[in-house]
């Protein structure tokens, strides 16, 4: 058990938990309800999934090793600086804290509760968003920047999963966790907080060693151009270094319509050399909410930054070899596609019915887990061999965002929204039409499908023959703990390699409970906060390597032990 269970009370009944919204590499987020005001907050609880545990009975955090200790201790002084960072900002932009403290061995803070959900999810659901609404939020948004960087702090992380709408449809920004604090004589950094990055929103300086060093709006500014991109394509923007190298792809926003003045900002705060961009947010402001918002930009091809992909298209189709049979012909067990000189292998599942869950081999199972219920998939569908490689991101996205190098390594440090970039990009590329598979289609999988044989792992019981996992042995991260080949183990009934270990694979749903009820083709709830991840990886323990066993986390994250597979239907 990781997360606090319901009606768990913090501060002498001060809060009480009412569910788990999400959790990411270094917290759990929950919705609970402030006594005596009887309204609902949002409570951020440091955890690092990787290395903390939690006691049962006393819902104390635990720890492992004295190096985990010491590097858990490091990072929970940075939460509680996080904390009071945004405790020292008042802007109705911004998200508010409500109180801080220290319970159950860990550090907690209270934030407001934004009810609208974020506007990654708003756009995830409706699509691109109409001009005047995106420029409604970015401007909102860009005021509280400009109040932010009037104080010496970067927030470093603007991106649409970390702007919420309150109650009121009012954008607010959240999650500081990798804001820098400066200087005010001498703008040098006085914070040691991680540099992170969020691919596609990120400015090509935070990429390097240094790069965010001294104070500079321009890196806020770029990610609030790239947010703008998003709002108004549904599209990720590429990544700045992707930008730098081949343009922005502003056919993206021509061909929804979007004005010439809107296209304009967004290019310039896109400027891959920081010094091309706005100076400021006023800059940024005033260029946005200048007349001559309705002009609509020329659609001259000649006019636009050709996008490579386009370019390239029909040669990387012809890259692509299927050796399936046709359709009538499901009897083969495996296809194989290569593109761009990179072979990878979907092995077919004949569709069926099972138990999902909590089953009797299933050891120590989680709350999550249960009840078990009876499952049926009508559609058979080919499954990825083995998780998705560096060397197969790299020929789709041009890029490598894993942590642990390697082509034959599973590609790592991506989100279930690059997920999402990933697999549009290769249906594109190959016009077939793979994507993530559902939970269900997930651990059917695992189980071994038709073949089953009612293991507890995927592909055996004993955890060692089948998969890379932390035994609580750590030593160090970068030798014990690291990502592995592809395949090294020994696969499933169905011929699958690694879907207990290695690392977690994002599946396509929703997150939420189990119903009793017999399920056809389950997809999960309609909407959430966290998307489900399974199969445990390389850094973690034997218990979340079981076939049912169930994580989450925001449609955003990405840790050094996410990755996935990829499923294809006819």
């Amino acid at each position: 058990m990781q997360q606090l269970q319901p009606n768990t009370t913090l501060q002498g009944g001060r809060y009480r938990i009412l569910r788990t919204l999400g959790q990411g590499g270094f917290g759990i987020t929950y919705l609970a309800l402030q006594s005596g005001l009887e309204r609902k907050v949002a409570v951020k609880e440091f955890f690092m999934k990787d290395l903390c545990g939690r006691d049962a009975d006393s819902s104390r955090v635990t720890l492992g090793t004295e190096g985990s200790r010491e590097t858990v201790g490091r990072f929970r002084e940075k939460f509680l600086k996080e904390a009071r960072n945004i405790a020292s900002l008042s802007h109705p932009n911004i998200v508010r804290i409500i109180d801080v403290f220290e319970e159950n061995g860990t550090a907690y803070y209270v934030m407001e509760y934004a009810e609208g959900g974020s506007l990654a999810d708003k756009v995830r659901h409706e699509g691109a968003l109409k001009e005047a609404e995106a420029t409604r939020y970015i401007l909102r948004v860009a005021e509280a920047l400009g109040y932010v960087h009037q104080r010496k702090m970067n927030h470093l992380d603007v991106k649409p999963s970390n702007i919420m709408l309150n109650a009121e449809g009012e954008p607010v920004l959240i999650d500081f966790g990798l804001a820098k604090q400066y200087d005010a004589a001498t703008d040098g950094q006085t914070s040691s907080t991680p540099v992170g990055i969020s691919e596609g929103y990120a400015p090509k300086e935070q990429y390097k060693l240094g790069g965010v060093a001294t104070f500079s709006p321009e890196a806020d500014i770029y990610a609030l151009g790239a947010t703008f991109f998003k709002l108004l394509t549904g599209v990720t923007p590429p990544s700045a270094l992707d930008v730098d190298e081949d343009g922005l792809p502003i056919e993206e926003l021509a061909k929804r319509g979007v004005s010439d003045k809107a296209v304009a900002v967004i290019s310039h705060a896109m400027q891959p050399r920081k010094k091309d961009r706005p100076k400021d947010v006023g800059a940024f402001i005033a260029a946005l909410s200048a007349s001559g918002q309705d002009e609509k930009p020329k659609t001259d091809k000649s006019d636009l930054t050709q996008h490579p992909e386009q370019a390239n298209l029909a040669a990387e189709e012809t890259q692509l070899q299927d050796s399936a049979p046709k359709p009538e012909q499901k009897n083969m067990a495996a296809r194989t596609f290569t593109v761009k000189g990179v072979s990878f292998k979907m092995i077919h599942v004949q569709a069926g019915t099972f138990t999902m869950g909590a089953t009797s081999e299933q050891e120590d199972p989680g709350s999550d887990e249960e009840p078990p219920h009876r499952v049926t998939l009508t559609d058979d569908y080919w499954m990825g061999e083995t998780q998705v490689t560096q060397a197969l991101w790299k020929a789709v996205m041009g890029s490598n965002p894993s942590e642990f190098k390697g082509d034959e390594r599973p590609v790592e440090c991506v989100s279930w929204e690059d997920c999402q970039d990933f697999i549009a990009k290769l249906n594109r590329i190959t016009g077939k039409r793979f994507r993530l598979p559902t939970e269900a289609e997930w651990e059917y999988a695992a189980r071994g499908g038709s073949k089953s044989r009612g293991y507890q792992y995927a592909g055996s019981n004993n955890l060692d023959e089948v998969a890379w996992y932390d035994r609580g042995v750590f030593k160090d991260l970068f030798t014990e703990n690291r990502t592995h080949p592809v395949g090294q183990k020994q696969p499933n009934e169905l011929g699958m390699y690694d879907m207990s270990g290695n690392v977690w694979e994002w599946c396509q749903d929703w997150y939420g409970s189990y119903s009793s009820s017999s399920q056809t083709d389950p997809t999960g709830p309609s909407r959430g906060s966290g998307r489900v991840l399974r199969g445990g990886s390389r850094f973690y323990f034997a218990r979340g390597c079981r076939s049912s066993n169930r994580f989450n986390d925001s449609p955003g994250c990405r840790i050094s032990s996410f990755g996935f597979r990829l499923v294809l239907s006819e």
